[in-house]
């Protein structure tokens, strides 16, 4: 019943992707929700309504915990997802009233993984992710984009979970590197593979697990019950 935030710093990618891997891969009933302040992608990509979603979810108010399997949409990959619509106004409404009940809905659905957008000390996301048992860097692995990492790195730490990286792609620098470099622990890498990132929205369950991303994305998740055996985070 693990509960993962993701994150991303100014220049990385695939954070929505990254999250929908993932609960994919657990192959468990875990969902990925779309808790990005900037608005979600999830709707336009698999074509889908936002009804239900984050916004029907924040109409529940207290009683959201209780029926987040009222709230969630599946995709054609077999994901469930909560998905956030793509007006930023709207999202950030939505999150202010619901945001910080969100991780605990996600826990007693069975676990998930939460995309929380691009992260920065000002973002609105922070009693979101301060309720997650792991918080999660999603970054390519360049110089320019461990830098900006590292520039959060302090800032995340503080809000309390564990932190860990996940890249995205695994060049110019490996994990490993980029593991030492920022003295953060890694779940890998998630392969650079396009077609299966549109096969995880809108492809076949098939296709969609075998391809080179969501076997990845098992991977990383392998590395992630390691790490929070490791750290005892609630589980």
């Amino acid at each position: 019943m693990t509960v993962v935030g993701l994150v991303s710093a100014k220049h990385s990618p695939g954070v929505t992707t990254a999250a929908v891997a993932l609960a994919l891969a657990a192959d468990d009933g875990s969902v990925a929700v779309e808790a990005d302040p900037a608005g979600g992608d999830v709707a336009a990509r698999a074509r889908l309504t936002m009804d239900p979603g984050l916004l029907t979810m924040a109409a529940a108010g207290r009683h959201a915990a209780s029926r987040l399997s009222l709230q969630t949409q599946s995709l054609s990959s077999g994901v469930d997802v909560v998905i956030a619509p793509a007006d930023p106004g709207q999202t950030s409404t939505a999150l202010a009233a619901i945001g910080d009940r969100l991780p605990g809905a996600v826990r007693e659905h069975g676990g998930g993984f939460l995309d929380c957008g691009r992260w920065s000390s000002m973002t609105t996301t922070t009693s979101v992710l301060s309720r997650c048992d792991l918080l999660v860097m999603v970054t390519d692995p360049s110089v320019a984009s461990v830098e900006h990492v590292r520039c959060r790195v302090d800032a995340l730490l503080e809000i309390g979970p564990p932190v860990a990286l996940l890249l995205v792609g695994d060049r110019p620098y490996s994990a490993e590197e980029i593991e030492e470099t920022l003295a953060l622990p890694s779940l890998g890498a998630l392969a650079l593979d396009g077609r299966g990132a549109l096969s995880v929205y809108a492809g076949p369950p098939r296709v969609a697990r075998k391809s080179a991303l969501c076997r990845s994305a098992r991977a990383a998740l392998d590395r992630l019950s390691n790490l929070t055996a490791v750290s005892e985070v609630p589980v």
